[in-house]
């Protein structure tokens, strides 16, 4: 099994892949990506922060 990026790294990806895509579903999807990746660090980040409190 290949390692992945960490997430922080993917929502830039998907940011450039955006930049790139002329075809504006393919923007699309790769905005929509960086958004959810943003959502997963944020839930990662207040379930770590529920744990210390």
């Amino acid at each position: 099994m290949s390692e992945r990026p960490p997430l922080k790294e993917q929502v830039t990806d998907q940011l450039r892949k955006a930049l790139d895509a002329d075809d504006p579903d393919a923007k699309n999807f790769h905005i929509r990506s960086a958004l959810q990746f943003e959502e997963c660090i944020e839930a990662t980040d207040q379930a770590d922060n529920a744990h210390t409190d």
